[in-house]
């Protein structure tokens, strides 16, 4: 039979019956679905405990009558003399209750030491048996629970983006199956790391900061192999294995059951304890869940800097142009030479309909064969549009400016430089980047549109005057 129909049939609680099992009263078979099977036999034991229980006798005397270690006939004598002790000391105490009563006491007037005298045993003995106390010890804080494994995850998550971002140069994009993917990875690194964690210190980071712990019935971490059964119990019954509305159906029963005091599937044959339920281990919940944001904007800040740091080459220069270009999804059809020339990427078949071709970089090396500037030139005569785009600059200015060691993410970022360049397409200016100037000057004639700021295209004048365009982008290391 399931344990369902054994709980059933016994009306015994379900923690009951998988603590006596951990015990060893009872030995279920195993099914091919690794379901347990409980005998008939199980059952009759188990109400032999219960009842055994119900009288009082301790589970190790329980345990040497049913190995025949000692008689049942002597432990229910000693049994009986400790009631007979009990039930003489309750009506001892409700003797002194009733006379208290009779004397008419109350809290602020009354003389405890008096009674104590009458009293004359100690304080502590026990009372009553509830069978709920045989249970493994399990944690009936769903929330802390929860938490504590999303913070888990947001863990192993930042670890999968840092590959991304520093291994593969890959930003996911943010779209349905993309995030699928990526939370398919995290629960892979998770399935990897808890367990070594729960064998080896006990928790996990997200247990340790609400004060939860994992250990075996005897208080002892857990082996390599029950540590990988449990996290993944955890996957299949508490994350219904990750797939999309099961998986917050599971997570719904496993509250309910949870909160009803009952240990979840997985912690059979474990014991789960929280240390305390302070408020700070909440706020210090909090303050990890911001640290893991902002480290996260902080490594996607990171990643946009360029691969070669410091000084560069030319073919590292045009290595940072090339990567920044594959990063940013642009230039797909053209790779960057050593030269700083544009070329046609390996098994590229783009027709330029608009005419015209990629402005090169031109690179200034010193006589150590490091780049010290970039100078990116456009000329154009004759009637056609111009086009305001910086990403030839923007390119520039991320592989050679960016690279300076004196960055990291957040300092490039908000150095301004790029938006300097996006909003200042026909300007002239000069900036300062680190030890690298920025110049930019542009001869503009014959072209309407300059009077509305930061236009995107410029168009020929109806005037008669000849369109003359000329731009000088360069970027010059000052030290």
């Amino acid at each position: 039979m399931t344990i369902g129909e054994l709980e059933a049939l016994l009306d015994m609680p379900r923690a009951s019956i998988r603590f006596y099992e951990q015990e060893g009263f009872i030995h279920p078979k195993r099914e091919a679905n690794n379901y347990r099977d409980y005998s008939e036999e199980d059952a009759d034991t188990l109400r032999k405990v219960k009842l055994l229980r119900q009288l009082g006798l301790s589970l190790e005397d329980i345990r040497q009558a049913q190995r025949g270690e000692r008689p049942l006939a002597a432990l229910l004598a000693e049994q009986e003399a400790a009631l007979a002790r009990q039930r003489a000391d309750l009506d001892w105490a409700g003797q002194i209750c009733h006379a208290m009563r009779e004397d008419g006491v109350d809290f602020a007037t009354l003389d405890a030491p008096r009674y104590l005298n009458r009293l004359n045993r100690p304080a502590d003995q026990p009372g009553f048996f509830d069978l709920r106390s045989d249970a493994a010890p399990t944690v009936s804080h769903p929330w802390r629970r929860f938490f504590a494994r999303s913070l888990d995850l947001g863990l192993c998550s930042l670890l999968w983006m840092a590959v991304c971002l520093f291994l593969f140069r890959w930003h996911p994009d943010n779209t349905w199956p993309i995030r699928l993917l990526n939370s398919y990875v995290a629960y892979g690194i998770l399935l990897v790391l808890e367990p070594v964690l729960l064998c080896t210190w006990g928790y996990t980071p997200g247990k340790w900061i609400f004060g939860l712990a994992v250990r075996n019935p005897l208080g002892q971490k857990l082996t390599w192999g029950k540590a990988v059964d449990r996290t993944w119990g955890v996957f299949a019954r508490g994350e219904g294995y990750g797939i999309p509305f099961y998986r917050l159906w599971r997570k719904y029963k496993c509250y309910r059951q949870c909160k009803d005091g009952e240990p979840e599937a997985w912690e059979e044959d474990t014991s789960y304890t929280i240390r305390d339920t302070r408020v700070r281990r909440c706020w210090g919940f909090v303050a990890a869940r911001a640290a893991l944001i902002g480290l996260s904007a902080f490594l996607a800040l990171q990643s946009m800097l360029p691969i070669h740091r410091g000084p560069l080459t030319p073919e590292q220069y045009a290595a940072n142009v090339n990567d920044m270009c594959r990063i940013l999804d642009i230039q797909s059809y053209e790779r960057m030479d050593a030269e700083g020339n544009w070329v046609d990427a390996p098994n590229s078949h783009v027709i330029n309909l608009f005419g015209g071709s990629t402005p090169s970089h031109q690179l200034t090396v010193d006589e150590d064969g490091h780049v010290t500037g970039v100078c990116i030139e456009v000329e154009q005569l004759g009637g056609e549009l111009v086009s305001g785009s910086t990403t030839q600059r923007s390119l520039a200015a991320l592989a050679f400016a960016a690279a300076q060691r004196s960055y990291n993410g957040i300092s490039w970022w908000s150095s301004g430089v790029l938006q300097a360049i996006e909003s200042r397409r026909f300007d002239d200016y000069t900036l300062q980047a680190g030890d690298v100037t920025i110049t930019q000057t542009v001869d503009v004639q014959g072209y309407d549109g300059l009077d509305g700021g930061n236009p995107l295209v410029l168009l020929p004048s109806e005037d008669g005057e000849a369109p003359y365009y000329h731009l000088v982008f360069t970027l010059e290391q000052t030290t």
